[in-house]
Order: structure tokens, then sequence, then C-alpha cells
């Protein structure tokens, strides 16, 4: 019995020697076919992981100076494209409405005003200006000026065009503006803030060994997902190569510029997830 036991063991070692001997040997570092090894660059088809941030320098509060209510907003949400001077809602202010009532008093009365004062023109601008300052246009002004009677409700309108970064308020909200110094009130209140095209940066974390290959000005493509759309490609340059690298991952910061805008409707709200390569945009996807 010992004698077949031995027998068994020696052909079992013997044929995992001959399955061993045909076996791959490139997965030991042997040389592939032809007898050479080849290290394969980053390709600019390989996606990193990024987040969209913007630069406070390049924001740009929209501040309500008055006592009023929210009366409607026209489809507001973090993110959204706006344009200069595009009508984002409307406001009613009683303040506001006795405002106008004194400026309608002054200005339908000049003749008047004039005749008995050398400073009847002075008294229109300073009035003027302190309808501009609680939040009319020119162009509702000159409505006003028009009807002759105070406009009910006034148009808020985008001081910058960009993108929505933060909005505070809802429909039919009080707005209580504080403090009064003169006729201008010491403070306000923000109801959004709009991010300028230029604030928008992308910062993604990359391996060292992707870094030393970038260079300032470099073009990538920032990729963002979008629930009508799929996935929407977005033109970048590389801005900025942080010198700190992290020694835990072996990985270092990288910050990206926008070139281009997206499409309508697709929103960039601070803090989104996105994906970028280095390279042309994946025609692809």
């Amino acid at each position: 019995m010992l004698r077949k036991l031995v027998l068994a063991l020696s052909l079992f070692l013997g044929l995992q020697a001959t399955v061993h001997a045909h076996s791959d040997a490139s997965m030991f570092g042997a040389p592939s076919v032809g007898g050479e090894h080849h290290d394969h660059p980053v390709e600019a088809a390989v996606r990193y992981p990024a987040t969209l941030t913007f630069d406070p320098r390049h924001l740009v509060n929209l501040v309500i100076k008055i006592n009023a209510r929210i009366s409607r907003l026209n489809n507001l949400y973090v993110g959204k494209r706006v344009a200069r001077n595009e009508v984002l809602g409307e406001m009613e202010s009683a303040e506001l409405e006795t405002v106008q009532g004194t400026y309608l008093a002054l200005y339908g009365n000049m003749d008047a005003v004039r005749s008995f004062s050398m400073t009847g023109n002075e008294k229109l601008i300073d009035a003027r200006m302190n309808l501009t300052w609680r939040g009319m246009s020119e162009d509702d002004i000159k409505q006003m000026e028009s009807r002759r009677e105070p406009l009910k409700r006034i148009r808020i309108k985008s001081p910058e065009s960009g993108f929505i970064y933060s909005l505070n308020v809802v429909n039919n909200q009080i707005l209580n503006t504080g403090g009064q110094v003169g006729q201008y009130t010491a403070s306000g209140t923000t109801i959004l803030t709009i991010a300028r095209p230029a604030a928008i940066q992308v910062e993604a974390s990359l391996p060292i060994r992707v870094t030393r290959k970038l260079k300032p000005g470099q073009r990538t493509t920032v990729y963002v997902a979008d629930a009508r759309r799929g996935e929407v490609a977005i033109p970048a340059v590389v801005q900025q190569i942080f010198a700190f690298a992290n020694p835990v991952n072996q990985r270092q910061r990288v910050r990206l510029k926008l070139t281009g805008n997206p499409p309508d409707g697709v929103a960039l709200p601070a803090g989104l997830q996105t994906s970028v390569s280095l390279g042309e945009p994946d025609h692809a996807h």
C-alpha cells in the first residue's frame, strides 16, 4: 500500500511540473511577444474624478434694500445660467410705493418747483437716485413716469451674467432689510448670489506620474452629467498645478478653468461631482 502511495505522489508532482512549464511566463515579468516590454502611457481617455468650485472674488450679490415681499420667482435654482438684466422675479413694497409717490409729486410739478427753487433739478436727481437705490431700474422709472402712478410690482433683475451660486428666498417671503441711515438703508437682504463665468473652477486630485506631464494652458475636457442630455463635455485648460503632493496617496491637486459654456439648461452648482480627461473630448460619449 505504501509503495502505491509513493508512486501516485510521484505522478502528481510530475504532472504539476508539466503544467507550470507550459504556463504564461509573462506574469512573472518575462518579455512579451517580440522580446520588448512596453510601458503604457496615460491615455487621454482616462477619466479622473473632479469637483466644481467657485472663486469668491467673482461672486456678485443681489441685495434688496427695502422692506418687501417676493411676489414671484421665475423658475430659479442653484446652477441656472442667467443673463445680465434678465428678469428673475418680482417684489411688492409699500415703502417703495410711498417713495414713488414722493418722486411723482416732484416730477409732475417741476415747472412750479423751478420757479421758486434754484435746486429743483438737484432734488429731482436725488429723488431718482433714491428709487434706483431701492431696486428700481431705469425702465421701471420710465414706466412709472409715463403712467404717472406708482408701480405695484417691481421687477428683480440680474446684476451680472453667470450662474446662480446661491438662492436664499422663496415665493411670498417677507424681507426685513434692517436699519436705515438718512434716506438710504444701512443694510439689506441678499436674496441670491451670481457667479460670473470666470468664477467657475474645476479641481481634481491626479497621480503624480500624471501631473509631471502637465503644463498650464494644456487642453483638457470636463464631463458634466445632465438629466436630459446624458453626459456633456466642456472644454477646459490647466490653470494651476499645486506644488504640494499628498504623500499618503501620491496625488497632486490640479485646478482647471472652463473655456466653454455648457448648453442652456445644464446646471453648474458648487460642489458638483464631475470627471476630467486630459485631452480632447471623447466623442464616443
